[in-house]
C-alpha cells in the first residue's frame, strides 16, 4: 500500500471538521519524500540525472579548455590552473542547478567557504582580465552547442550586469 492510499484512507475516516488538522499532523509526522506523489519523485530523479551529467559535462569541458586533466579536480593542490578551474565551475553550477554553497564544496571536499571565495574571484577575474573572461564565454558556447543553454543565459545576463554597473560607475564620475 503507498503512502497515497493510506492517506486517502485516513482521510475518508477523519470527520470534516478535524481535516484541517490532519493536514497539519500529516505534514508533520511524514518526511517530505514520502509526502510527494510517484510522478514528482521521478521529476526529481530526471532532474538529479541531469544536473549529475551537467556537472561532468562541465567539468570536462572547463578542464578541456583550460588544459587540465580533470582527474586533478579532485586533488588537494593549490596549484593556480587546478583552484582556477574549481572556481570556474563553481561559478557555473550555482546559477545553473541553484546548489548551495555547502553541497558544491562536498563534491569537491571544500567547504562553504571556499566555494564563496571562487565564486568572486571568477566574477572579479571577468571583470578585470579579458583572456579569463574569453576562457569563460568558451566554456558556456561549448556547453551551449551540448544542449546546456543554462550557462551561457547566465553569462549573458552576468556580463550585460557588470556593463550596467560601469556606466553607473562612469555616470557618477562624469556628476563630480
Amino acid at each position: 500500500m503507498t503512502n497515497e492510499e493510506i492517506r486517502q484512507e485516513l482521510i475518508d475516516m477523519i470527520p470534516f471538521r478535524h481535516m484541517e488538522r490532519f493536514e497539519t499532523l500529516w505534514l508533520m509526522l511524514t518526511p517530505r519524500y514520502e509526502r510527494l506523489t510517484t510522478q514528482q519523485i521521478k521529476i526529481q530523479q530526471e532532474l538529479e540525472n541531469e544536473r549529475e551529467m551537467f556537472w561532468s559535462a562541465l567539468e570536462d569541458i572547463t578542464c578541456s579548455v583550460l588544459g587540465i586533466p580533470s582527474q586533478q579536480l579532485y586533488t588537494p593542490t593549490r596549484r593556480r590552473e587546478i583552484v582556477t578551474a574549481r572556481q570556474v565551475i563553481f561559478f557555473l553550477i550555482r546559477p545553473c542547478y541553484l546548489q548551495s554553497y555547502e553541497s558544491i564544496g562536498k563534491h569537491y571536499g571544500k567547504d562553504h567557504a571556499t566555494v564563496m571565495h571562487g565564486v568572486k574571484q571568477v566574477s572579479w577575474q571577468i571583470e578585470c582580465d579579458r583572456n579569463y573572461a574569453a576562457n569563460v564565454e568558451r566554456i558556456c558556447y561549448i556547453l551551449n552547442d551540448m544542449g546546456y543553454a543554462k550557462p551561457m543565459k547566465f553569462y549573458t545576463k552576468f556580463v550585460e550586469h557588470l556593463e550596467h554597473q560601469k556606466e553607473i560607475k562612469l555616470k557618477k564620475q562624469l556628476k563630480k
